[in-house]
């Protein structure tokens, strides 16, 4: 379909919306891709 599912703004360290729910796509040792990169955006801000 022609439904826009996520956004990123680029210039911006890490902005991401998802109309989806990536939270049933993880499990502890698999997260869903969604999460490693803002673990990973995180430490590079801290």
């Amino acid at each position: 379909g022609k439904l826009v599912e996520i956004v990123e703004i680029k210039d911006h360290p890490w902005y991401v919306a998802v109309q989806f729910h990536p939270e049933l796509k993880s499990r502890p040792n698999n997260p869903h891709p969604l999460f490693i990169g803002f673990i990973k955006a995180s430490l590079k801000l801290c």
